[in-house]
């Protein structure tokens, strides 16, 4: 695996560009960078800013996922109820 970050067309856009499409994913970085400020200020050390990025940033990492993978559920039953009509969606009962 290489430490290098991939190069693309894509990766040129500015990242409001970017995250355009996902304006929760665009608040909560700029909600992380204000808590990164704010660490500075107070006299973190880098160890407890270094903590509190990786903290963050995993949080964020679990949401994307998480909003990834409803996102592929959601087209993988849209795709099946186009190719089987009378499929029936079964959901779990609460």
């Amino acid at each position: 695996m290489s430490n290098e970050l991939p190069t693309s067309p894509k990766h040129q856009q500015p990242l409001d560009a970017r995250f355009a499409t996902r304006p929760e994913v665009r608040q909560r970085l700029h909600e992380i960078a204000d808590m990164m400020d704010k660490a500075i200020e107070d006299g973190a050390t880098a160890d407890e800013a270094e903590a509190l990025a990786i903290e963050q940033i995993q949080q964020l990492g679990s949401a994307v996922l998480t909003d990834w993978a409803r996102a592929k559920a959601e087209k993988s039953v849209r795709k099946a109820q186009q190719e089987n009509p009378s499929a029936i969606r079964h959901i779990k009962k609460k």
